[in-house]
């Protein structure tokens, strides 16, 4: 059985019976971005995808489609071999999702192919470019999103994590981009993901609540790293409906920034470093360069600290922002303080 199925109706079977998602455009095409959690088994790789392009447009679509067949009948047992070992990941019942680019011939083959093998497939109608559409949508939703903000090295990504864990709803943006937001931010991260991988996941996270549920999230700039927030959710962030600032001395905030990147290559450090020279000024940058070659790592950061704390700006609405004055950086203590405004200021 093949089923054309709207996006809605997709993500609840993915969601709620946990259907595994084939994704059967071509390996360029996927590592550009994908649905996450989709599994790759393509249809054609990315030369065969290309000349069979080439034949359609030259020669047109019974020719496309018989230079497809060539390509594609030496490896229809390696595709249903494929799909049985990640369908029994799943425990699906052989039922599977799948989708190509627009929801046309390539989905439409392998679901053929799928189905006379005995499996049920749900084809997403207007395939990934579709489900683009959907995540930029996802964007404008009213959220309800409050809002942690502090100068560089509060701990912001700690205490969200440690909110999560307590049972709120909690995006870190940092992970999904796989940058800190620093000009440290890069290492260790490894490759950050293109703008669009980047937007699927986020939206992925999003569309898990509903618009009445309260969202936290890190205060960021519009780019973290080379990835840019898509602007009418960081519009919303910039107008969020509860902010928490957290004034934290700067001799606890150095602490926390040399025990998160303190065990990091000099090098990288250096490297970062570098990649602000201007913003700090020639003194300052002689002056942590040669804390670092020192080993003096925290009297480098105290240093630095000064040009991250003149640039720090609130670029959000006051009116909404309620202060912690926060003694050191024991994190349970501020988090305990988080929520006990919580409860007095935000619950309704």
């Amino acid at each position: 059985m093949v089923k054309v199925i709207d996006i809605e109706e997709f993500f609840e079977l993915q969601i709620c019976a946990k259907l595994p998602i084939i994704d059967v455009r071509s390996p360029i095409e996927y590592n550009h971005a994908h649905i996450p959690n989709a599994h790759n088994v393509y249809l054609f790789n990315d030369e065969e995808r290309k000349d069979v392009g080439t034949i359609y447009k030259q020669a047109g679509r019974r020719e496309a489609v018989l230079k497809g067949l060539e390509y594609v009948s030496v490896r229809m047992i390696d595709i249903l071999k494929s799909i049985d070992n990640i369908s029994k990941e799943y425990n699906s019942n052989n039922r599977i999702l799948m989708h190509c680019f627009r929801g046309g011939m390539r989905s439409e083959s392998v679901a053929w192919l799928c189905s006379s093998y005995g499996y049920e497939v749900y084809l997403l109608r207007g395939g990934y470019k579709r489900y683009r559409n959907y995540v930029l949508d996802s964007f404008n939703r009213d959220y309800r999103l409050y809002l942690l903000t502090g100068r560089t090295g509060s701990g912001k990504t700690l205490i969200l994590n440690k909110l999560k864990s307590l049972g709120h709803n909690v995006i870190d943006l940092e992970k999904i981009a796989k940058h800190k937001g620093s000009a440290f931010g890069w290492i260790n991260e490894g490759e950050q993901p293109t703008q669009e991988q980047f937007e699927n996941d986020l939206s992925y996270e999003l569309i898990k609540y509903d618009t009445n549920s309260i969202i936290w999230l890190e205060d960021e700039s519009l780019l973290i790293g080379k990835r840019a927030i898509p602007k009418p959710l960081f519009d919303k962030m910039r107008d969020a409906e509860k902010i928490i600032y957290l004034d934290i001395p700067k001799e606890y905030r150095a602490e926390y920034i040399v025990s998160t990147y303190g065990k990091y290559s000099i090098n990288d450090l250096k490297e970062s470093i570098i990649k602000i020279k201007k913003r700090l000024g020639g003194e300052r940058l002689k002056e942590s360069l040669e804390f670092l070659d020192n080993g003096n790592i925290y009297e480098c950061v105290l240093n630095m600290l000064y040009y991250y704390d003149k640039a720090y700006k609130l670029s959000i609405n006051e009116d909404r922002l309620l202060s912690i004055k926060c003694e050191n950086n024991n994190f349970d203590n501020i988090v305990e303080l988080i929520l006990n405004i919580y409860e007095l200021n935000f619950r309704q």
